[in-house]
């Protein structure tokens, strides 16, 4: 039989890595091709992208491996292998010189285990392990791969006619794992391509930051960045010291220095804040926070009599789990032993006592200091506390003072940055109540706004490098951060782009870029294998109807608990797979790399996809 994967990103090569284990073990015949138009490990990860030398992962290289452990239900045949680490310490000395790619990062590899490595040297990791794969391919399995772009799938007579580059093939199996389409601009954002074109102007719309080229930024001139998640950091390299500037130690801080080539950078959001700091690795490799309320029973036990969990329980049960470990990290924390003595016992059995709607009041009969009481207020809406007749960028170096000392304790000890840490290693718990629908649509609604919100706030930041670049480019006011309710318009009798901001600030800026990916959304999508899957009803909008309640979302429907694709009529779609970024929000989080021993999503995804697929051609040889 064979089977097309398209994508050889991280979710493409752990299915190709499981269909050939599992066709091997139990002798079934499979002839796997993978495509994609990058190199093996994708867009993200491409090597030969310059800026992938410079652009770091988001993960400490000790927790990445790309192979499959037991913390994975059922995961057929385990085989042992170098974590990345562990590779680039064993293997990548040598390997690296077998290409010409590979020679221009030999000089990237002195990493400790809690470093985080360019994210070039991550997609040769990801192609050693690609190769890898074919040296396990035996009498029963053949895998390969050709860098191309599908361009279409055509059902034929029970399998699929797949286009590209001129010709075609047909399968029997496709598994799909797109990430990121590329999209038309939205209203807004073809208002702003269309004003900068008449205007000479520089508009860059949502895009992967390594593959948008800013040359046509001038130095010393305004840029508009909007947006300060993690693609805001990547622009903020790019045009710093990716542009001959260099961050030096001086004392305690990072300094600047600059290479005169740098544009002003003016940014900002809704909330006025960037992402917080990831707190200093504490953590082994399969190292996770066991969580003392926030737990599959007390989840259970909160289940209504029809099965169904209220958000409002949920996120009760959630917020006494990470206040508790805050006030838990606090009183160990050596600069604050004194603040309750020989109390310590007295205060921990108050807060399991009570819920968290209690713990601001308890923690300030205790006499907590101000700033280490709990508030998610201030937490969430810092900057919009920020006097309005005081310097803004004094209040911002002292935020993100406070971020950086917090986050330099670590992701075990730290009072916030250690709380913020268990959301990565409650996940797979949360994960398993949104997919299994324990929330109804008005829930589920909350859940993907309110939570989402949180979730990406507190524990999707950038290392806490960045965080200290962030800051010496704030104190050399090469960076500028607006005040909360950033908005940007057209200002056609300047001929510019106009930014604005709560604060009353203003700024006019002859570039403007849109520091997010591209959106989830199918009605926006321009790549042709997108649009025919739109044509067919593949990908659609999925919409959910129980007890009167209604939720449509822009995700690609599939069912969770196989990953086939399930078409417009919520027919299944024999023998197509699909998996990721397209179908965020009937899985949730998708976007991670796997990491050893915590059952990690894409490890799961590919053990059940390679089952799924190895079952059912068993059934079809046996009839």
């Amino acid at each position: 039989m064979k089977i097309a994967i398209i994508g050889a990103g991280p979710r493409g090569i752990a299915v190709a890595d499981r269909l050939v284990a599992r066709s091997e073990k139990e002798k079934v015949n499979v002839e796997i091709k993978m495509y994609d138009p990058y190199p093996i490990g994708g867009k993200v990860w491409n090597p030969m992208n310059k800026l992938n030398h410079s652009l770091i992962t988001n993960t400490v290289v000790s927790q990445v491996s790309f192979f499959i452990d037991d913390s994975i239900e059922n995961p057929g045949p385990i085989r042992q292998g170098p974590s990345f680490y562990e590779w680039i310490q064993q293997i990548a000395p040598e390997y690296l010189k077998g290409s010409s790619v590979g020679k221009t990062y030999l000089d990237k590899l002195d990493l400790k285990e809690n470093d985080f490595a360019p994210r070039g040297l991550l997609g040769l990791y990801q192609q050693w392990f690609f190769e890898n794969i074919r040296k396990q391919t035996g009498k029963n399995s053949s895998l390969a791969y050709e860098q191309t772009e599908i361009k279409a799938i055509t059902p034929v007579n029970q399998q699929y006619k797949i286009d590209f580059s001129g010709t075609s093939e047909k399968f029997d199996f496709v598994f799909m794992a797109l990430g990121y389409g590329e999209n038309k601009y939205n209203d807004e954002e073809r208002t702003f391509a269309e004003f900068a074109k008449r205007n000479k102007l520089s508009y860059f719309g949502p895009a992967n930051p390594s593959e948008t080229n800013l040359d046509d930024i001038p130095a010393t001139q305004a840029v508009i960045i909007r947006g300060l998640g993690l693609t805001f950091f990547d622009y903020m390299i790019m045009l710093t010291e990716n542009r001959g500037g260099k961050f030096v130690q001086d004392g305690e801080q990072l300094k600047y220095i600059a290479s005169g080539r740098e544009p002003i950078i003016f940014a900002g959001s809704r909330s006025g804040l960037p992402l917080h700091a990831r707190g200093r690795n504490q953590k082994g490799p399969s190292e996770e926070y066991k969580p003392r309320f926030f737990t599959k029973n007390n989840l259970k036990n909160l289940k209504n009599h029809t099965g169904n969990l209220d958000y409002n329980s949920f996120f009760k049960l959630f917020d006494k789990e990470i206040q508790y470990k805050h006030y838990e990290n606090l009183i160990k924390d050596p600069d604050y032993s004194n603040i309750i003595h020989k109390r310590t016992n007295r205060f921990l059995r108050e807060l399991r006592r009570n819920p968290a709607s209690n713990y601001e009041k308890i923690a300030e009969e205790y006499h907590m200091p101000k700033n280490q009481i709990w508030n998610w207020d201030r937490i969430l809406n810092s900057a919009y506390k920020a006097d309005l007749h005081q310097s803004f960028k004094n209040w911002y170096i002292k935020y993100l003072d406070f971020d950086i000392e917090d986050a330099s304790k670590g992701n075990k000890d730290a009072p916030y940055a250690g709380a913020y840490d268990i959301l990565r290693d409650i996940r797979n718990l949360i994960r398993d109540i949104f997919e299994n629908q324990f929330f109804l649509p008005d829930d589920s609604e909350k859940f993907l706004t309110k939570f989402n919100a949180v979730n990406n706030f507190l524990s999707v930041g950038p290392p806490l490098i960045r965080i200290k670049q962030l800051r010496a480019l704030v104190d050399c006011h090469i960076v500028n951060i607006l005040g909360p309710e950033m908005k940007v318009e057209n200002d056609p009798r300047n001929k510019s782009f106009f930014g604005k901001s709560q604060r009353l600030e203003t700024i006019n800026a002859k570039s403007l870029i849109e520091a997010r990916l591209p959106s989830v959304d199918n009605d926006l999508a321009t790549q042709p294998l997108r649009l025919i899957l739109n044509k067919y009803g593949w990908y659609h909008k999925t919409r959910y109807q129980k007890n009167q309640q209604q939720i449509i979302l822009n995700a690609a429907q599939i069912n969770p608990k196989t990953y086939q694709l399930i078409d417009r009529m919520g027919q299944v779609v024999p023998g197509i797979y699909s998996a990721g970024i397209p179908h965020e929000g009937v899985s949730w989080f998708t976007t991670i790399i796997p990491r050893p021993g915590v059952r990690t999503i894409i490890y799961k995804e590919a053990a059940i996809i390679s089952k799924e697929i190895i079952d059912e051609i068993k059934k079809r040889t046996e009839t």
